[in-house]
């Protein structure tokens, strides 16, 4: 299968210069432009003919990814040649947010938890903690996407977003900047994961964080805090050379006193760091193998204690904040409908599409909306017996989602400047979602991440685990459909998908739909002019695939239906007067 794959992308192994001449043939420029996303002028399916004939840059006609990489990176980010213009706005976005919660800070009762998730937004907002001082939290996770990624143009290309470190040395061979292998998960209802437990009886895993979920909440009992600790050391992200670094940073910052207010004093003042902090601080990550904590393990015994307090108490305001009514709101045209179970907030079609969604197309079981499937019969919101359903039941799935050959993730197997390889495996690479975690031979081992001292990020914490293992290779947590559709504008495209393979939400519906019946069920190459409308490539990973879809006999209408009640869900819902 590996060999049928790679003969697919073959003319992107024949050099960055075509692959560049593709995608700046259609420079990014939002609010102007070709649909994108799930946007429709009419009722005509984007299945039942030729597609959209002005697809975005990065997505084929049918809203699936073209499988050619976008490795000059740069040119797109800020001074580039081609400098996108949602950069730009994010970047806007992010200092209006971190502005906005200092101000929140100085008026904040002490203790309260509005101080602590201000305390939060802040830390999240705050681009000085990344090693260049270049990437905030938010730069993957803005609010008016739902708190994924900001770029149309970047989620439409490479899925995953660009990371703090310049590659200088790529030459057109790879990515000129550290890049992810995954599209951002939402941070959208992420703290009402349980910790990660096995269930012996149902033999599944629940709870967590991160799309393998490695961030398992075991140490703090908060997955969402134990997914904050994951970025700043991660060297394809923010990239910082340990944690000691990263609390370093947050010392300096503007909010170190209000920290310190809530956390405790001296908890960062207190700190005696090496002579050289600053050079450690500017110097990227991973350290060298022999030594994984290089700043950490100068300090003192007692200073060690206060840089893992400091970094837990970071971790859990930024859950706090996650957890808060600014990100996980219940605000959606749905919600609106539950509490208002007597008016008509669904359209015809709307209801239709939740019907369908918990009957026929079999999404409850999964993507839980608080009611049960069923086969025959109708529901209204009169009915729900769950008033803030999560439309995740946060266990993990493999639905067979192709390869996604745009990632320039794939290419990124050479040393950088600092001697770094962050994908060894090159082409070779697969995403085995949680089987990779409970082996430790998954993402998080793949770009070299250390754990961090007492820290555990990304390893198993549970040696028993393991021999589950293979019942969960190429499968990923079961993400909430909340908020699935926010975004800034119609033509702004969101990638779906651990990887992003798909860009609309059409496209990813209708894989569902007809992953096993397209072109009788033959699975071609990716890359070809019609994938995604007469046939689909074949499963990252062929172990694990869902088998109760693929199959599921939805008309064209039908799915349509269920993309609108998928937009139901979206946050900042305004009911109109009537």
């Amino acid at each position: 299968m590996k060999s049928i794959k790679l003969s697919s992308i073959c003319a992107a192994l024949l050099g960055a210069a075509l692959v560049c001449s593709i995608v700046l043939a259609q420079s990014p420029s939002p609010g102007k432009g070709p649909k994108g996303g799930s946007h429709h002028d009419d009722d005509d399916d984007d299945h039942g003919g030729g597609g959209n004939p002005n697809p975005p840059p990065g997505v084929n006609r049918f809203g699936v990814a073209i499988p050619f990489p976008v490795l000059n990176i740069a040119q797109f980010l800020p001074g580039g040649a081609h400098e996108d213009p949602d950069v730009v706005i994010l970047i806007q976005s992010i200092q209006t947010n971190f502005n906005q919660a200092l101000g929140q800070l100085a008026v904040a009762p002490p203790g309260s938890s509005k101080f602590t998730q201000a305390l939060g937004k802040a830390l999240i907002y705050d681009q000085s903690l990344s090693v260049n001082k270049n990437l905030a939290c938010a730069t993957c996770h803005i609010p008016y996407s739902g708190f994924t990624g900001g770029s149309s143009f970047f989620n439409g290309t490479t899925s995953a977003d660009p990371g703090s470190v310049p590659i200088t040395n790529a030459g057109g061979r790879g990515p000129d900047y550290r890049i992810s292998a995954r599209k951002p998960q939402t941070y959208t209802y992420a703290p009402f994961s349980p910790a990660l437990h096995y269930n012996a009886t149902q033999q599944d895993f629940y709870g967590g964080n991160f799309w393998d979920m490695r961030a398992g909440g075991i140490r703090l009992g908060n997955p969402a805090a134990e997914q904050a600790q994951g970025p700043p050391t991660n060297p394809v992200e923010m990239g910082n050379l340990d944690l000691a670094t990263y609390v370093y940073k947050l010392s300096l910052t503007s909010y170190a006193s209000f920290f310190e207010a809530y956390w405790g004093r001296g908890s960062l003042s207190s700190i005696t760091w090496p002579a050289n902090i600053e050079a450690l601080a500017a110097t990227p990550g991973p350290p060298p193998a022999n030594t994984p904590d290089p700043v950490f393990a100068q300090l003192s015994q007692a200073d060690q204690n206060l840089v893992i307090s400091a970094y837990d108490h970071a971790a859990q305001s930024m859950a706090a904040y996650e957890a808060g009514p600014e990100v996980s709101q219940f605000s959606s045209k749905f919600d609106f409908a539950l509490a208002n179970p007597t008016k008509s907030v669904l359209t015809k079609d709307e209801l239709a599409g939740w019907n369908l969604f918990r009957g026929k197309a079999t999404c409850n079981t999964c993507h839980s909306d608080g009611t049960e499937n069923i086969k025959k019969g109708w529901i209204t919101p009169a009915d729900a017996a769950n008033l803030a359903p999560l439309f995740t039941d946060f266990t993990s799935a493999n639905i067979g989602t192709p390869q996604n050959f745009a990632l320039p993730f794939l290419y990124e197997n050479m040393p950088d400047q600092f001697g770094y390889v962050a994908n060894p495996l090159g082409l070779s690479y697969v995403d085995l979602g949680v089987g990779g975690f409970l082996t430790n031979i998954g993402f998080a081992n793949i770009i070299g991440q250390t754990p961090g001292p007492g820290i555990g990020t990304g390893r198993n914490p549970n040696p028993d685990w393991a021999a589950f293992a293979p019942r969960f290779f190429g499968k990923v947590q079961v993400p909430t459909l909340r908020n699935v559709d926010k975004r800034p504008r119609p033509d702004f495209v969101k990638a779906y998908a651990h990887n992003g393979y798909f860009k609309t939400l059409e496209a990813i519906v209708h894989f569902y739909n007809t992953r096993d019946t397209l072109n009788r069920g033959v699975h071609l190459p990716a890359g070809g002019e019609f994938e995604g409308f007469h046939y689909w490539p074949p499963p990252e990973v062929n172990l694990n695939v869902d088998q109760t879809i693929g199959h599921l006999g939805l008309s064209p209408h039908e799915e349509k239906q269920i993309v609108l009640f998928m937009k139901t869900l979206t946050d900042g819902f305004v009911a109109q007067p009537q």
